[in-house]
C-alpha cells in the first residue's frame, strides 16, 4: 500500500539560538566582575596602580646616587555607563504572546553585547566622555602604516613589555585567523593566548573602526590594540512594556532588550597598529 505525506500549513519552529563568540571580550576570564550591577553604574572614577617598571638601587652607593627616585604616575580616569540593547519589531495585530518576543529580543542582546562593548571600549560611543582606545591618547605604533598580523603583534607584544606586567591584546576574527601560522592560542583550554601567555581577544566589535585619531582602515585591514586589563559592570537586562512601545497609528510594536554596561581599563597602556591581514 502506498503511503502520503499530509500536505499542511507550515509549523511556525524557532530558528537556531543566537550563540555568543567563544572568544569574545566578556569571554575572557576575569573581565565580567558583576551582572547584576547596581551602583556602580552611576559612574566611577578608576585609580590605576602606579605606572612603570620597579627601579634599582645599590645600597653601597655614595653620594647623590645614594637618592632613590620618586617618580610615580596614578592616572585617574572618569568612565560613565552605556547602555546596550536589542530592538524587535512586529505587528500588534494577532499578537498572542509579548514574552515571546522579549526572550527573542534578550537572547540576541545575550549574544552580541561583547561586540557592543568591544566597540565602545576602541571607538568611543557617540556623547560619551569615556576613554577609549582610539581616542586622542592612543600610541599609533605604525604611524597608519598598515603590518602584517605577526608584525603587528610583535609591536604590541613590545609595547606591553615595556610597562612590565601583563597586557590584553584587542584583535579582530580576521588578524586572529591571519595569525594562525604563530603560536596564538591553547588548545588545551580554548583560550587565546599569544607565545607570551598575553592573553587575546578576538572581538568583532574591533571591525571597521575609525576614530578622529587612526586612519580609516582600508577592506582588508583592521586596527589592533594593547591595553592593560579591562574589567565590565553588567545591569539587569530590562524589558520595556506593550503600553509604553506601541504606535497606535499602525499597531506597531517595538520591544527593546536593554543593559546598562560600565567597562572600565586604567589607560596606562593604549598602543595600536593598523594590520593587513591579507599579507
Amino acid at each position: 500500500m502506498a503511503e502520503f505525506t499530509a500536505v499542511g500549513p507550515a509549523v511556525a519552529l524557532d530558528g537556531p539560538p543566537p550563540v555568543a563568540p567563544p572568544h569574545s571580550l566578556l569571554m575572557q576570564e576575569g573581565v565580567v566582575v558583576e551582572r547584576d550591577a547596581t551602583r556602580v553604574l552611576n559612574g566611577v572614577n578608576v585609580w590605576a596602580y602606579p605606572t612603570g617598571c620597579s627601579s634599582l638601587w645599590e645600597p653601597c652607593s655614595d653620594g647623590t646616587y645614594r637618592t632613590k627616585a620618586s617618580d610615580s604616575e596614578q592616572p585617574t580616569s572618569r568612565f560613565d555607563s552605556i547602555v546596550a540593547y536589542k530592538p524587535v519589531t512586529c505587528s500588534a495585530m494577532g499578537l498572542r504572546d509579548p514574552e515571546e518576543l522579549f526572550r527573542r529580543a534578550e537572547a540576541v542582546l545575550d549574544a552580541t553585547i561583547s561586540a557592543a562593548i568591544e566597540t565602545a571600549l576602541a571607538e568611543g560611543v557617540d556623547q560619551s566622555s569615556n576613554p577609549f582606545f582610539g581616542d586622542v591618547n592612543v600610541d599609533d605604533l605604525t604611524s597608519g602604516t598598515a603590518v602584517s598580523p605577526g608584525v603587528g603583534l610583535s609591536y604590541l607584544e613590545e609595547a606591553i613589555g615595556t610597562t612590565c606586567r601583563q597586557g590584553m591584546l584587542h584583535f579582530t576574527p580576521a588578524v586572529v585567523s591571519a595569525l594562525q601560522a604563530f603560536p596564538v592560542g591553547d588548545p588545551a583550554d580554548m583560550k587565546l593566548v599569544t607565545a607570551n601567555g598575553t592573553p587575546v581577544v578576538s572581538g568583532m566589535g574591533y571591525q571597521d573602526i575609525d576614530t578622529p585619531y587612526l586612519d580609516t582602515p582600508d577592506t582588508t585591514e583592521d586596527w589592533a590594540f594593547a591595553t592593560g586589563p579591562v574589567r565590565v559592570y553588567l545591569g539587569p537586562v530590562t524589558l520595556n512594556s506593550v503600553k509604553e512601545n506601541l504606535d497606535r497609528s499602525d499597531n506597531v510594536l517595538t520591544f527593546r532588550a536593554e543593559r546598562y554596561v560600565l567597562a572600565i581599563w586604567d589607560g596606562v597602556l593604549q598602543a595600536a597598529v593598523l594590520v593587513d591581514w591579507s599579507t
